[in-house]
């Protein structure tokens, strides 16, 4: 008798365990519970995390029917869903729209499964919110679309590659269109069976580096049309997963076009070196004293640039601007420029025009830099003694300081019909006296250190002395 109420208490408690046990699960499970009868539909419990989804409290929802309670968007649908869990004991909706208490719509996984406690059936009922599964099932959706329209619509040509077997699953029309193949004739094929690549063996060395390197860029790859003409492009194929499984990603573009713009650029280029040759070669023509001038400021004004950190860009213009800004003397009579005595001042006015007349010529020429600009004011001082307009500091653009500097140091050192150069000393301490009254004083402290620490020299001229710091008299 003891025994048996011994075993009584002992099964007793191990149900009450197992009740705990469920129980625990039953009240903290992060999924939504339902426990409904299973003769009326009738909710007999819901665990807190159902209650928290919905905003309904337990006595809004316990002893009612599922369609009554207002949650369940589509009552006919839940009605006959209710029939067929009778029948087959298990429904599911992977995305079932449930109604929160104040309104708005929460989508829910929903699994019902009838089990037995006892000798009564129950439905149990698991809603899970897949509200973020949907929201990143759409923003996947809508990335997908986003990058369909970017594939579609891309102006360089984009083919897919299976990473293993190196064949094209999928082209871009871009890519059609440039080599004339349709989807079908690229789609299934390896790139070096094609036919469009014009070194096989080549096409499948690279296609090894690319697994290897996950990376391979080629500048100027040609490519062979459908009907055999042949284009340059620019090939570049990277490795990349999706969704665990890695593709190639072949971005192909047409540099045709680009190559024949930069043989123009070049020729261009070309074209305004001769411009700026043949203008200077006319000046010199009717002023052979200063054969070189224009080309030995060019030096200095550029050695200058180079101290002060001018990007190329502007480097150039100024190099313009020194060759051409003296353009000018070709309007002032042969007789004046070669004068073998000191100018008078009529004369000495006639020469100053020089710097505007070089303006109205260069003002004609569409130069990508102020070259008229600064050819106009490269005789302006800072103090407003200069010409043509008397400019006075920060109204003379930094170009015009530098070549009036390498100007004055040029004319010095060589040459006049009316004098013989002074010498690199006397044209050094020229400008250091003049500098801040005259000349900016950071281009000529620069133009000091070119000569006597970085050892600068002009162009020798022809039949002339090379003047540098070792064989000048003295040093500042």
């Amino acid at each position: 008798m003891i025994s048996k109420e011994l075993g009584k208490q002992t099964l007793d408690a191990a149900i009450q365990s197992s009740e705990l046990r469920y129980r625990r699960l039953f009240e903290c499970a992060q999924d939504g519970i339902l426990i409904l009868d299973f003769k009326s539909g009738k909710i007999v419990d819901a665990n807190p995390y159902i209650i928290n989804l919905l905003g309904f409290t337990l006595s809004d929802i316990i002893d009612k029917e599922l369609w009554e309670i207002g949650f369940i968007v589509d009552q006919e649908r839940t009605k006959q869903a209710y029939q067929e869990l009778r029948l087959s004991n298990y429904i599911r909706y992977e995305d079932l729209p449930l109604q929160h208490k104040q309104g708005h719509i929460i989508p829910v996984e929903f699994v019902c499964n009838v089990y037995d406690v006892g000798l009564e059936k129950v439905i149990q009922c698991n809603i899970r919110d897949v509200s973020d599964k949907q929201r990143l099932a759409e923003t996947l959706a809508k990335s997908e679309l986003q990058y369909r329209k970017l594939f579609e619509n891309a102006q360089n040509g984009i083919m897919i590659l299976d990473y293993k077997n190196g064949k094209i699953v999928d082209t871009n029309p871009f890519i059609l269109n440039l080599l004339g193949f349709s989807a079908p004739e690229l789609v299934g094929k390896e790139l070096w069976e094609i036919g469009f690549m014009l070194d096989k063996e080549v096409a499948l060395q690279a296609f090894d580096e690319l697994k290897e390197k996950n990376y391979l860029r080629y500048e100027n790859l040609p490519l062979r049309k459908k009907y055999g003409q042949s284009i340059d492009v620019e090939f570049i194929s990277n490795v990349y997963e999706v969704s665990d499984k890695k593709v190639i990603q072949c971005d192909i573009r047409d540099i045709s076009s680009k190559r024949v713009i930069a043989q123009y650029k070049n020729v261009l280029a070309l074209s305004m070196d001769d411009l700026v040759n043949a203008l200077v070669a006319m000046v010199e023509t009717r002023d052979p004293y200063t054969a070189g001038h224009q080309e030995r400021v060019s030096e200095l004004a550029e050695a200058i640039a180079i101290e002060l950190n001018y990007q190329q860009i502007n480097m150039d213009g100024l190099r313009m601007s020194a060759m051409l800004h003296d353009i000018g003397k070709y309007t002032i009579p042969a007789e004046i420029l070669t004068k073998p005595r000191t100018l008078n001042d009529i004369e000495i006015a006639m020469l100053r025009t020089h710097a505007y007349e070089s303006f109205k010529i260069l003002k004609l020429i569409h130069f990508p830099w102020p070259v008229a600009q600064t050819v106009l004011q490269h005789h302006e001082r800072l103090d407003g003694s200069g010409y043509p307009n008397g400019l006075k500091g920060d109204s003379i653009c930094d170009e015009a300081r530098i070549i009036a500097v390498a100007d004055t140091v040029e004319a010095l050192t060589s040459p006049r019909p009316y004098r013989p150069a002074v010498g690199l000393d006397i044209a050094l301490a020229n400008i250091l006296e003049a500098s801040e009254r005259l000349f900016d004083p950071q281009v000529v402290a620069i133009c000091l250190r070119l000569f006597k620490e970085k050892k600068f020299q002009f162009t020798p001229q022809k039949g002339q002395k090379t003047y540098t710091v070792e064989n000048v008299r003295g040093s500042l």
